[in-house]
């Protein structure tokens, strides 16, 4: 899995940033608990205290099947920043894309004077090449350059695409929703109150990609282009009187000029008043469930699961009160 790869890699300290050629674990900041996994500061997973017999190997980080040898890297990870680690090559390696290729294909790319092209032109592709070097606590890239290779021989690991999706989802910037109330929330009016029997209209007051979508981010891994795009199904009102309605869209803001009226698009109406309730409010929450799917350039695609987010208001609900004409 790319993400234990990963894991596996952090007790080296490999944060490359913007992975320049003399970036280091120092160009990257994370809070004490975590490390940099190429892309964001992520919490390190916790040890098994359920598995007693391996007590000894608790030390020990996972592999990740990637060693760089010389100089000698381990454990490495297999993916960084788009590059690619290739045992044959003993090296990182990115494919270089269609155009910058064709620069270095010769006879007549712009670049192919430099030599780096050593094959049939029909026959292979350009790499961009990287190696890692340091020691312990201060790992970066040393060497880099070109190189030519017959088509295959530049092949990466395999990608866990889902694993990536995964990694994408967890850096995605999900708000909950600012609620929109009529009557007023007591948040906003402390003097607000709705009677028994009126409308009350629920909206999403702050409606936007990241509270109510659509939010898309991708990644490269591999020469594996990945997307996650994630939207609100649905919003759930739970009104605080035992009472809840589900509505579909972000609902429509109320308006004093609509008077009187039944929301179009997502309503309630309350039976009881709130004298009742702790400091005679209902609490009214408001959950949104979101869901994502993820595809890769390769064709692939599936679907993820997104947590709930709430939040919560205060109404309060008196009656009419009646007034006599003497």
């Amino acid at each position: 899995m790319l993400g234990r790869a990963i894991i596996g890699a952090a007790t080296l300290l490999i944060a490359l940033g913007a992975m320049s050629p003399s970036a280091t674990a120092d160009d990257n900041d994370c809070p004490p608990g975590t490390y940099f996994n190429g892309r964001a500061c992520v919490e390190e997973q916790p040890p098994d205290d359920d598995n007693d017999e391996n007590e000894d190997d608790d030390d020990t980080p996972p592999g990740t099947g990637c060693a760089q040898n010389d100089p000698l890297i381990s454990p490495a990870p297999c993916h960084i920043a788009g590059f690619t680690y290739n045992s044959e090559q003993d090296r990182y390696l990115r494919s270089l894309e269609p155009a910058e290729n064709e620069q270095h294909r010769p006879p007549d790319g712009e670049l192919s004077h430099l030599g780096y092209w050593t094959g049939p032109p029909d026959e292979g592709h350009m790499y961009e090449w990287r190696k890692l070097a340091g020691v312990p606590g201060r790992v970066h890239w040393s060497q880099y350059g070109y190189m030519w290779l017959p088509d295959g021989s530049g092949e990466p690991p395999p990608v866990d695409l889902e694993e990536v999706a995964e990694t994408i989802l967890d850096g995605m910037d999900f708000e909950p929703v600012e609620i929109g109330l009529a009557p007023r929330p007591l948040e906003q009016d402390p003097d607000s109150i709705g009677v028994v029997g009126a409308p009350v209209w629920m909206w999403v007051a702050n409606e936007g990609p990241t509270t109510w979508g659509p939010l898309e981010e991708s990644a490269t891994v591999g020469g594996i282009t990945v997307t996650v795009t994630a939207s609100v199904d649905d919003v759930v009102w739970n009104m605080g009187d035992g009472g809840s309605t589900t509505c579909g869209t972000p609902g429509q803001a109320y308006r004093e000029t609509f008077g009187v009226r039944d929301s179009p698009s997502c309503g309630y109406m309350y039976e009881h008043t709130s004298r009742d309730q702790p400091d005679t409010a209902y609490a009214v929450s408001a959950t949104t469930n979101w869901s994502a799917e993820w595809s890769a350039s390769t064709g692939a695609s599936g679907n993820l699961e997104v947590e709930p987010l709430t939040s919560t208001v205060h109404a309060r609900i008196g009656e009419r009160q009646a007034i006599e004409v003497g």
